[in-house]
């Protein structure tokens, strides 16, 4: 080889090489990074299941108190005018429901109460929908007149914002028309805090929700709050006495469910925060809910 030959086999060689080691200085701290922010992410976590909220709809669970014996104007409004105002202004009716037995921090508000699930498609909508829907002239006048004979809410309403969680079921279709017997719905609100809902959430989907489904009881929805506080669940029923049949079952199946998930490692760590502890309600859908 001549000597101009082995010095432009040399430059080139020198250039290769410097330029596989910017490459790889560029490329290895970064799939590095990756790596590391994904086991970063299950490790914090605690879980194997996928718990993070899953993108699509915002839910706005919402409840009402009225004054004793307003109950029925409050449906008499929402019936008339304020669902269509709803639907008008890009809000969602997903249901209504009146309380049949509720939780225990309710006492007698539970017999004055209207639960319901509205949906936006995302936070600024909702903002927006709101902002239109109270300055709506219609709604201004429908709620001048429906007070009249007395104020009807007893209490600012309840406004709680969720999310599906990856593994909760679409929404049912719209029956509000069929032959069908209205069901009894059971709304379970699990208030762990920030620190305990991944685990909660992950427990779900890691065999809980079967449970529920073998023991008889329908599984509807599957929520977590945007600000990561509570867990939210809505079930099916055909009526109380089927629901405790249900619920005996599962209980049977559950203690073992969690001795096995509990040995697995995925339970939270002992010194977790605990929350506000949990809520049950049992609701019927009212005569203009979209489902029931």
């Amino acid at each position: 080889m001549s000597r101009n030959y082995r010095t432009v086999y040399v430059r080139f060689a020198f250039l290769l090489v410097c330029s596989l080691g910017l490459l790889s200085s560029q490329l290895l701290p970064r799939a590095l990074a990756q790596e590391t922010e994904g086991a970063a992410t299950q490790s914090e976590a605690g879980t194997t299941q996928d718990t993070a909220p899953a993108p699509g709809k915002l839910y706005e669970l919402r409840i009402y108190v009225t004054n004793p014996g307003k109950l029925p104007d409050l449906h008499q409004r929402f019936r008339n005018h304020t669902c269509q105002l709803f639907e008008k202004h890009g809000m969602e009716n997903v249901i209504y429901w009146d309380v049949v037995e509720g939780d225990k921090t309710d006492g007698a508000r539970a017999e004055n109460m209207l639960v319901y699930v509205i949906a936006h498609q995302d936070e600024a909508a909702r903002e927006a929908s709101w902002k239109a829907f109270r300055e709506d002239p219609e709604w201004q006048a429908v709620a001048k007149k429906s007070e009249e004979q007395g104020k009807i809410l007893a209490e600012a309403p309840i406004a709680i914002l969720m999310r599906d969680v990856a593994f909760s079921p679409a929404d049912e279709t719209v029956n509000h028309d069929n032959d069908a017997a209205p069901r009894l719905f059971e709304l379970r609100h699990y208030n762990d805090g920030p620190a305990r809902v991944p685990f909660t959430v992950d427990r779900f989907g890691s065999g809980e929700v079967e449970l529920f489904q073998q023991a008889g009881m329908q599984t509807l929805k599957f929520w977590r709050t945007t600000d990561d506080k509570s867990f939210i669940y809505l079930l099916a029923h055909a009526d109380r006495d089927t629901s405790k049949q249900s619920w005996q079952t599962f209980m049977g199946s559950f203690r073992d469910f969690m001795r096995e998930y509990n040995a697995s490692g995925k339970a939270p760590p002992a010194d977790a925060p605990r929350g506000q502890g949990m809520e049950v309600r049992f609701l019927k859908p009212t005569d203009y809910s979209p489902r029931k």
